[in-house]
């Protein structure tokens, strides 16, 4: 018997769908003023590449307040960037399975299955995010980034260029800007 094979979705690239959003930069989460204090010394280790100091402080602070889907995908970022890959992935997959509509970890997971060629997966993880109507500006790049990504690995250039074009419209001054330029050049 003949094996059937799935077609790629075509049409979540579609006009109407990226139309109807908004994207902002209110703030999602709140946290105690210690966690808070906290994660962003963490933050700014990750940002400074120091990844293991990161790890433990955001370890500190999930004790503080356990699972929040925010310090699991902290603790995830620090944990990936320490080449700690296998650790990284079950706490993104944890994540997504507690808070199966976060963002982050439906992302995280996306950029994993499109580095494991496993298109379909990334597509079943990215879908429902198209139907949200508000971003906050971090999680409106993290959708642009993924979608360049898997945009680019599927060699489907003009789809990696108009979310390329939508993200460098909304967040003109994002640092990553260049590299995903040259991405989709």
């Amino acid at each position: 018997m003949p094996r059937k094979t799935k077609k790629l979705p075509s049409g979540i690239y579609s006009e109407q769908r990226r139309a109807n959003f908004t994207v902002t930069n209110a703030q999602k989460t709140f946290h105690s003023p210690a966690v808070e204090d906290l994660l962003m010394e963490s933050s700014a280790m990750l940002h400074n590449k120091h990844w293991a100091q990161s790890e433990k402080l955001v370890r500190q602070a999930i004790t503080l307040e356990p699972i929040q889907p925010d310090m699991l995908n902290n603790l995830a970022s620090s944990l990936m960037m320490q080449n700690r890959n296998s650790e990284a992935e079950a706490v993104l997959q944890t994540t997504h399975l507690l808070f199966p509509d976060y963002l982050f970890a439906r992302t995280g997971l996306a950029r994993n299955a499109i580095k494991k060629g496993n298109y379909f997966r990334a597509v079943e993880l990215l879908e429902p995010l198209l139907e949200r109507t508000n971003f906050h500006e971090s999680e409106f790049t993290a959708l642009c980034n993924t979608q360049i990504e898997l945009s680019v690995a599927m060699n489907d250039l003009p789809a990696a260029r108009t979310w390329f074009k939508m993200w460098e419209e909304c967040c003109s001054q994002h640092p990553n800007l260049d590299y995903y330029r040259r991405m989709v050049a």
